[in-house]
């Protein structure tokens, strides 16, 4: 094979590479909504420390199952946040201890602060998210979950 030929094939296998790039970037739709999902499990319900919990955001906030992201609002309140130096919220893709990429962080703010936090953050195969939770007490903080938007 010449050097042209060489030089037109690895074009052609760039190209095709790229064009599948784009076709896969295309497929992804963002779904925005007007009124934030939400759910009885998380609209101001007191917990204490949490260690990396699974939420199937399919059947919790009844968000399509294996979507790829989420828009997401958290909401956090402590009732001893002002003498902690480590309180958080937060949500990420996988199960790794403080790995948090939305976190709403209330240490140091004046008792029963509402902190809040939004971002996008990807889910996991399935759809899902994990959350975490480290509190000043028992039942000491309030956590509010609302899905303002999600990618298919």
């Amino acid at each position: 094979m010449s050097n042209f030929d060489e030089k037109t094939v690895d074009r052609i296998k760039r190209l095709e590479r790229e064009v599948e790039r784009l076709r896969v970037k295309e497929k992804q739709v963002f779904v925005p909504l007007t009124t934030p999902l939400t759910s009885t499990s998380w609209d101001g319900d007191s917990f204490s420390t949490t260690s990396k919990t699974l939420i199937d955001l399919s059947s919790v906030f009844s968000v399509p199952a294996g979507v790829k992201a989420v828009l997401v609002q958290l909401i956090a309140r402590d009732s001893g946040s002002a003498a902690s130096t480590n309180i958080f919220f937060g949500i990420s893709p996988n199960n790794t201890d403080a790995s948090c990429l939305v976190m709403a962080v209330g240490r140091g703010l004046p008792n029963d602060t509402m902190v809040y936090a939004t971002g996008v953050c990807p889910c996991d195969a399935n759809g899902d998210i994990y959350y975490q939770i480290v509190a000043s007490g028992s039942g000491t903080m309030d956590c509010w979950i609302r899905i303002w938007g999600y990618w298919l």
